[in-house]
């Protein structure tokens, strides 16, 4: 391809110049294809005069020539409106410079620098100079940069964000604590912050408070709060990280208040002290109930003391009746018994003629009487000993006492036929085995009791773990679990709803002569059961026997035998 003449000066021949020649136009133009940079150059009329090897891989194809191509035949269409306008400017002797994205033949984007340089010779503007830089990379790293700082600056932006709202929650829950309140020292115990909640709390302005030792906010005429004692506590929260101090406080203008007060060393993360943190809890509320529970557990101590006299009268009163129940009531009966036997034996001779007259049941009467009112007796006896019995429990195995209770009922009266329903095993509870023995032998005597008009008893017992909507027994806390044991039989029962009194001594459901007993047995279960602090209550209607159940602290659901 033969260069166009662009009315250049003729080119020197070339000749020596010391060890080097001068430049042939062939050395120039290598020079000019192996640059880079894009160059081009275009006529008055912006023709296409000449393009490097640069300028010809983006701008020429092969079905059209470089060379002779129209500048505006060169430019990207969407473009034309922006950069021909730029190529008459040139031409009109204003150099201009910009930047454009441009697509490659194969379809690529890059970014490049523009300048038009004016070709002026004799004042006269015969065409231009086309200058292109590739920018792309230059491109994508600012834009990477412009990127990476908007991202920085809404990452700042978000931080700082972030920073006012925590900064302002922490205020507003600062300035709105009601009984504590918040303020902040340096390290000699001047005060460098005062929040709305410690002026409310002292009833001072900020302006009295700012720069002001912390003692100034203390009642002083107690010992342990002045400045001595307050520069000790802060440098004990300095060393240690936090002190305390409970005493009363100064509120301008008012009574002083009772206060907890906590001073905390705040430190950087390089542990570079940043001053203290002061939170006072006003405790004035808590410091007068203190004080009324003090009058008052004195006063409960008093009355204490005074039932405890009291109690140890009543005890000596049992006691003195014990020993008269036990003497002065037994020697009659015993007098009474002995009269009739000697009776007995003086009428032994007359009973054929007594048998027709009521003698013989007069004095049966009267023996079985004695006799009942003996046991009446002894259970009243047992019952106030129960009153002054105290428990030392231990894990008691129920398998065996069950076991025993129901063979020593069947033994009282084997010629009965009962049929007996139970576990072989049952858990261990936490009580006094020989109580727990009697208690036994109670609620199955009365079963074997009042089924004794069924042709066929049916007694049945179990146990389970207590439920949550099992009823508790009161007047103590519950730390352990407790198992509830039951006693259901077919016997007479009775109306529960209707009975009054009926774990009163004495108090029986059903009248004697339907049902030996004394009206005890109730009332010594119930007894021996609140001394293991369980419940005892008892479910019956008339006709369908009755229910027990017992609940007593568990140890242990493991049978044992």
């Amino acid at each position: 391809m033969n260069p166009v003449d662009m009315s250049a000066p003729p080119q020197p021949t070339p000749a020596a110049f010391g060890s080097l020649e001068i430049a042939t136009p062939e050395l120039l133009r290598s020079m000019v294809d192996n640059s880079p940079t894009m160059l081009a150059y275009f006529d008055s009329q912006l023709v296409c005069r000449y393009g490097n090897a640069s300028y010809r891989r983006v701008f020429e194809s092969p079905d059209r020539p470089l060379e002779g191509a129209q500048f505006e035949s060169l430019v990207q269409a969407d473009k034309r409106d922006t950069i021909v306008p730029r190529a008459h400017a040139a031409l009109a002797g204003e150099p201009q410079e910009f930047e454009y994205e441009r697509v490659l033949p194969g379809g690529a984007r890059i970014h490049v620098e523009v300048k038009y340089t004016p070709d002026a010779r004799a004042d006269k503007v015969v065409g231009m100079f086309v200058e292109l830089h590739d920018i792309t990379s230059h491109k994508r790293i600012e834009e990477l940069v412009l990127e990476t700082n908007r991202d920085l600056e809404e990452r700042v932006q978000e931080r700082n964000t972030k920073l006012f709202e925590s900064e302002q929650r922490f205020r507003l829950m600062v300035d709105g604590l009601q009984d504590y309140c918040i303020y902040f020292l340096d390290e000699l115990g001047h005060i460098t912050d005062w929040t709305d909640s410690a002026q409310r709390m002292h009833n001072l302005l900020p302006n009295l408070a700012l720069r002001q030792h912390v003692g100034l906010l203390m009642d002083d005429t107690h010992p342990g709060q002045q400045q001595p004692v307050l520069a000790q506590l802060i440098r004990q929260a300095i060393d240690n990280g936090q002190s305390e101090l409970d005493g009363w406080q100064a509120r301008q203008g008012q009574a002083t208040f009772w206060a907890h007060t906590t001073f905390t060393a705040l430190r950087d993360n390089h542990g570079q002290l940043q001053g203290l943190s002061v939170i006072t809890k006003d405790m004035t509320a808590q410091k007068r109930l203190e004080e009324v529970m003090n009058t008052l557990n004195q006063e409960l101590e008093k009355r204490v003391n005074a039932r405890s006299r009291e109690l140890m009268v009543a005890n000596r009163d049992i006691d003195a009746f014990s020993h008269m129940v036990s003497h002065d009531l037994r020697a009659p009966l015993r007098h009474i018994s002995g009269y009739l036997t000697l009776l007995r034996e003086d009428l032994n001779t007359h009973l054929p003629a007594l048998a027709d007259t009521p003698v013989l049941q007069h004095m049966a009467a009267m023996d079985q009487t004695s006799k009942r009112l003996s046991r009446m007796i002894e259970s009243v006896l047992e019952y106030a000993r129960l009153g002054r019995t105290t428990l030392n429990p231990a894990a008691v195995p129920l398998t065996a006492l069950v076991h025993t209770a129901v063979e020593q009922a069947q033994a009282a009266d084997p010629d009965r036929q009962v049929e007996w329903v139970l576990p072989a095993d049952w858990p261990v509870v936490r009580g006094d085995a020989a109580l727990l023995a009697k208690l036994l032998g109670h609620v199955l005597s009365n079963a074997m009791k009042y089924t004794g008009k069924r042709p066929v008893a049916r007694i049945e017992l179990g146990w389970r773990e207590s439920e949550p909507t099992d009823p508790q027994p009161s007047g103590y806390e519950h730390p352990q679990s407790m198992v509830k044991l039951w006693v259901k039989d077919n016997g007479a029962g009775f109306d529960s709803d209707q009975a009054q009194n009926m774990y009163v001594m004495f108090q029986r459901q059903h009248h004697t002569m339907d049902f030996d007993g004394t009206g005890t047995g109730l009332a010594l279960s119930q007894r021996i059961v609140g001394l293991h602090r369980g419940t005892f209550r008892i479910s019956s209607q008339t006709g369908l026997g009755c229910l027990v159940n017992i609940t007593l602290p568990l140890v242990s659901t493991v049978a044992t035998s």
